[in-house]
């Protein structure tokens, strides 16, 4: 801890000299102006004593310099003054000073003042290096959300792209969206999808993705079984995710006919919205991904149609727990006006976008809790 003093009088200098380094601080002594100004600058003081009247100058001139020399540190400026009038005091708080001891001074009591300012200033030093530590950490989170952002997207680049067949929304409740959206046709024509909404949210909820994504689109290059993916699926994370975590989701194949195969665990129910306006449900019968034993999982499949002019829509639960400005959540009546509303368009890419529309309007200047992913799938059937 170093401090500075200056004062015009020896006598002075001589008893805070004695009085700081008997608390453990280095003290550098002047007597005036410039050199205060020049010490200050050179010897870096953690706390300033000064007297009011200094040669050369004005005290309240030097706090004002000092105060503007030390930028963001904080320096404590004590003044020593033999006036204590309320007038002397006030310009000495007005100009920036922390702390007012009137001369003379008991030795007892400068002491007990000077290790409450030194505490002050240790307690300060801390706060900043704790500070630039959580920005260090915080700046290498950032890079590593970053990178793991731009890995997640770069292979879900081997999705299918929005289409008038395909339309996938994603919206992130933090810095990227932890759920997964994945279609893809396979050589037979057939389009698989997968949508994949991993317990909470953001970087912790992507951790099985990779390998997720992975035997995903092994699964489209080799044209394995819808119910064999599930299988290898919940082999996988159970292998990799924690206890506590898990994965709700779909598995929908799609034939060239319109012949629907699907496997559900853990989702909200997904729709189809025939061409006729009427709405028909896909059910998610099954324990989510992640958390039945290998031979408990149960990988048996429902069956439905998707006819021309039909669509089907899968969303994770982050969209029926969408809240509104008034903290009411979504939940599925709306959710179903909504999608009788937006699907009825031709374009799939327009009804999309109404839907996305439809859902921020609800949602207002309220703040998103969870990720929310929208799939909307169209036949490729011509009858």
């Amino acid at each position: 801890m170093k401090l500075l003093c200056v004062d015009s009088e020896p006598v002075y200098r001589e008893i805070i000299s004695l009085c700081a380094e008997s608390v453990g601080a280095k003290v550098k002594s002047v007597d005036c102006f410039d050199e205060a100004i020049s010490a200050f600058s050179d010897f870096a003081p953690d706390i300033v004593i000064l007297d009011v009247i200094i040669k050369g100058g004005s005290g309240i001139d030097l706090v004002k310099q000092m105060k503007t020399m030390s930028g963001n540190r904080f320096v404590p400026i004590i003044f020593l003054a033999s006036q204590t009038s309320d007038a002397v005091m006030g310009s000495c708080f007005q100009c920036g000073a922390d702390d007012f001891i009137p001369k003379p001074f008991s030795e007892i009591l400068f002491n007990i003042r000077l290790k409450t300012h030194m505490r002050h200033v240790e307690l300060i030093k801390e706060m900043y290096r704790k500070n630039k530590a959580l920005t260090y950490y915080q700046t290498m989170i950032e890079r590593e959300h970053e990178m793991a952002h731009h890995v997640l997207d770069h292979i879900q680049t081997r999705s299918e792209r929005n289409s008038e067949y395909v339309a996938i929304t994603r919206l992130s409740a933090a810095s990227f969206n932890g759920d997964l959206a994945l279609v893809k046709t396979r050589s037979d024509g057939a389009r698989l999808a997968f949508v994949g909404d991993f317990t909470g949210h953001g970087l912790p909820a992507s951790i099985g993705a990779l390998p997720v994504m992975q035997a995903f689109f092994d699964a489209v290059d080799d044209l394995v079984d819808i119910n064999k993916l599930a299988e290898r699926i919940n082999r996988i994370l159970i292998s990799v995710l924690p206890d506590y975590m898990f994965c709700a989701g779909y598995l929908v194949l799609v034939d060239p006919n319109g012949k629907i195969l699907y496997w559900g665990g853990g989702m909200p129910n997904a729709f189809i919205r025939r061409s006729t306006g009427e709405l028909d449900y896909l059910r998610s019968n099954h324990m989510p991904l992640g958390i039945l034993p290998v031979r408990e999982f149960e990988a048996d499949l429902q069956n439905d149609k998707l006819d021309t002019g039909d669509t089907l829509i899968i969303m994770s639960d982050g969209v029926l727990e969408l809240k509104n400005t008034s903290e009411e959540m979504l939940g599925s009546d709306r959710v179903e006006v909504i999608i009788n509303a937006s699907y009825a368009e031709k374009s799939l890419i327009t009804a999309q976008k109404i839907a996305e529309r439809k859902l921020a309007e609800y949602q207002g200047e309220s703040i998103q809790l969870d990720d929310i992913t929208l799939l909307a799938l169209r036949s490729t059937c011509l009858q």
